[in-house]
């Protein structure tokens, strides 16, 4: 398996889709008659920068703020920030002007913003979130393939640890091995989910509470890269369980449904009932309301959720992770939409697996691995 390092990445390609990301924005800042926006956000700061903006793993605001204008782009952040920020997350780019302000100063910063915005018609982050979202949440080819190996890189790393899992271990446990090994490759363990054996069969969101393995695991994280989130879910049995098998099978076919709507030109609400649908088929009619069943990925963990009244229209080069349930079984990887179809982002050839036809259109679900057959 490949190991991206932060210093392998292809520069002129980050540079590049850095160039181009920005005159995305100012198209829109002439579209509405404004003159500069500052973005702040973590999700539109990775976008645009394809960096980290962030201090604590749970922050919705970057440490930097971006100031974009029609001619200009400013780096502004706390004299702690600035220069890490502008090295190491920004790539020292030229294009881009640093500017620090002491720490312990804050009205230093409404000075500097002063300066740099005089005489221009500012528009916030929120104002231009509509059309932001619509670039952000297309993949642009830099971001396929950061993304590609992103995904590849967690499903093999989570699928090993799970393929190697022991009687005994608890979920807390589980959860470090999960994390160190992702953070030995650069990636962020945003969102760790395990349960083991009963509290699988009783939770959807289970947050670890210490259970020691007898027999089954859920395991359900997202990773992210750089701003991108991979989401994923792999199950294990340490001795065969033909009923929980059964579930999974079951479960793999809605996820196929799911991926038999995602086409370019339906709704979202369309790809949610075809779930839904299948859902019933397999005999399980109000399964879905049990837990929510994805959708939209890309900087966010999910975008939109898929559901009714969702009337997003599903565009080439997005993003999707379903994650339907049922009763302990849970199936969800990550995909990107093409003109010609679904790729499994996710998909390693490693795992376990079944063949899912809907309506003639075959997919290859992962289910769960069992380890003692």
């Amino acid at each position: 398996m490949s190991i991206l390092k932060e210093t392998d990445r292809n520069a002129l390609g980050r540079e590049e889709d850095f160039v181009n990301k920005i005159e995305a924005v100012r198209s829109i800042l002439k579209e509405k008659g404004f003159d500069g926006v500052e973005i702040k956000s973590q999700a539109n700061f990775s976008y645009l920068t394809r960096g980290r903006g962030f201090i604590g793993l749970a922050s919705t605001a970057a440490c930097g703020s971006l100031f974009i204008t029609l001619d200009r782009i400013y780096l502004v952040s706390e004299n702690i920030e600035i220069m890490r920020l502008y090295k190491e997350q920004l790539d020292s780019n030229p294009s881009v002007e640093p500017i620090g302000f002491p720490w312990d100063e804050p009205k230093k910063r409404e000075l500097v913003i002063k300066e740099i915005t005089e005489g221009l018609t500012l528009a916030t982050e929120e104002e231009l979130e509509p059309e932001i979202f619509k670039l952000r949440s297309i993949m642009t080819p830099y971001d396929r393939e950061e993304y590609s190996k992103l995904c590849y890189e967690t499903a093999v790393l989570l699928e090993e640890t799970c393929m190697n899992i022991q009687k005994g271990v608890s979920e807390y446990e589980l959860a470090g091995e999960i994390s160190n090994k992702l953070w030995s490759h650069n990636i962020e363990p945003i969102t760790i989910l395990i349960a083991f054996d009963e509290r699988a069969y009783n939770y959807r969101h289970p947050v670890m509470a210490g259970e020691r393995l007898e027999n089954y695991a859920l395991v359900g994280i997202c990773g992210r890269r750089n701003g991108l989130i991979v989401s994923i879910s792999r199950d294990v049995l340490l001795n065969n369980d033909p009923e929980m098998i059964h579930k999974h099978e079951k479960c793999a076919m809605v996820n196929a449904a799911f991926l038999s709507g995602l086409k370019v030109g339906s709704t979202l609400e369309k790809v949610f009932e075809r779930g839904v649908m299948e859902y019933e088929k397999q005999g399980y009619p109000l399964e879905y309301k049990e837990h929510h069943q994805g959708g939209l990925t890309g900087f966010i963990p999910r975008e939109l959720r898929a559901n009714y009244g969702c009337t997003h229209v599903v565009r080439q080069n997005e993003v999707y992770a379903f994650n339907p349930t049922i009763q302990g079984s849970k199936c969800e990887d990550t995909v990107l939409v093409t003109e010609e179809g679904i790729i499994n982002m996710t998909y390693t050839g490693n795992y376990a697996y079944v063949t899912c036809d809907i309506d003639g259109e075959k997919f290859v679900m992962s289910t769960v691995y069992v380890i003692n057959n």
